[in-house]
């Protein structure tokens, strides 16, 4: 080999060492303490009970405590600020899904955060939004729905969502957009008190995640039309979703769970956390009990480029509908 290109070799052989002697420095001496998994909401519910899941499985991995902090409050704000006020080193994470990063900074006139200031690190689970009926409503599919909206004239009839300003509320209103129905917002307090209210014949329909809707369905108590994704999921097979049933224009959002981190964290800490949960929630145990939650994990795909189309998505969709509506909550 001529001198020349020799050196040139050598010199790039060199370029390549000192750019990835400091990624391996990063994540050699890392989780070098406990790391924390804030859950924005209470004790209980789907979010934390995934939280505690993946933390179990990584405490395992890494031979390192990892501790679940609920945080909850301002519907999750609070818990994204106190992630954005610890270090950028990978030791916090936070478990965040579906509309906290594109609604909340569009509902809130200070929500203390943006999309913009987290890196995605990997999804958890993913739990698609089921259009429910009571069981005595006539309704077959979403086009029914959308008809007997539009014989009501506007404000005809009700529907319920489980909160102002959440995604079952601004999904819910892509629906009734696309839908050309009429129905008028009736907010509830979580997902228990949607189904009662369903039960009871309060609203004509509602938008309920797999884990508050499937029991009721199974029992004969309810009624779904469809799921709110792109294609069929596994815990849906038999379900048609929206957008085969003809509704277009961002109806096919499934609702996902995953860990973020402030977004100066090292890249080289972020994809090896990457790594490591992809592997754990593709496991067949971990995807056992995310079944039994009302879930399943992203077994292929699960990268951080991925996730961060997921969340461009929802931020080209979402925020503008929220603004659309002129939902503000404080």
């Amino acid at each position: 080999m001529p001198i020349n290109r020799r050196i040139a070799t050598a010199a790039l052989i060199g370029t390549a060492l000192a750019t990835a002697l400091p990624a391996l420095a990063q994540t050699a001496n890392f989780p070098s303490r406990p790391i924390r998994i804030i859950v924005p909401y209470p004790a209980g519910g789907a979010t934390d009970v995934s939280a505690r899941l993946v933390a179990q499985r990584l405490q395992e991995e890494l031979k390192q405590s990892v501790i679940v902090d609920n945080r909850p409050g301002a519907s999750g704000n609070l818990g994204m600020v106190a992630l954005l006020q610890s270090p950028a080193d990978g030791h916090t994470l936070a478990m965040s899904l579906t509309g906290m990063l594109s609604i909340n900074p569009t509902t809130y006139s200070n929500a203390g955060f943006t999309a913009a200031d987290v890196a995605p690190v990997a999804r958890v689970m993913l739990a698609p939004l089921v259009l429910v009926v009571p069981l005595n409503s006539p309704w077959r599919t979403v086009q029914d729905l959308g008809a007997a909206g539009k014989a009501a004239g506007k404000g005809g009839l009700p529907y319920g969502s489980t909160g102002a300003g959440g995604i079952s509320h601004v999904a819910s209103e892509l629906v009734n957009a696309v839908a050309d129905g009429n129905y008028t917002h009736v907010p509830y307090r979580g997902g228990a008190p949607l189904v009662q209210a369903l039960l009871a014949s309060e609203v004509r329909w509602g938008l309920l995640g797999t884990a508050d809707a499937r029991a009721q369905i199974q029992a004969g108590k309810l009624k779904a039309l469809g799921q709110l994704r792109a294609t069929r999921s596994e815990l849906w097979p038999d379900l048609p979703t929206l957008t085969e049933q003809g509704l277009r224009g961002g109806v096919d959002f499934d609702m996902w769970f995953g860990l973020v981190a402030p977004v100066k964290t090292p890249s080289a800490i972020v994809s090896m956390l990457n790594q490591r949960v992809a592997q754990i929630v593709a496991e067949p145990e971990f995807r056992r009990r995310l079944h039994d939650l009302g879930g399943v994990s992203p077994t292929s795909g699960n990268t951080i480029e991925a996730f961060n189309e997921v969340i461009q998505r929802e931020l080209a969709v979402l925020p503008n509908k929220a603004r659309e509506l002129g939902l503000k909550l404080d």
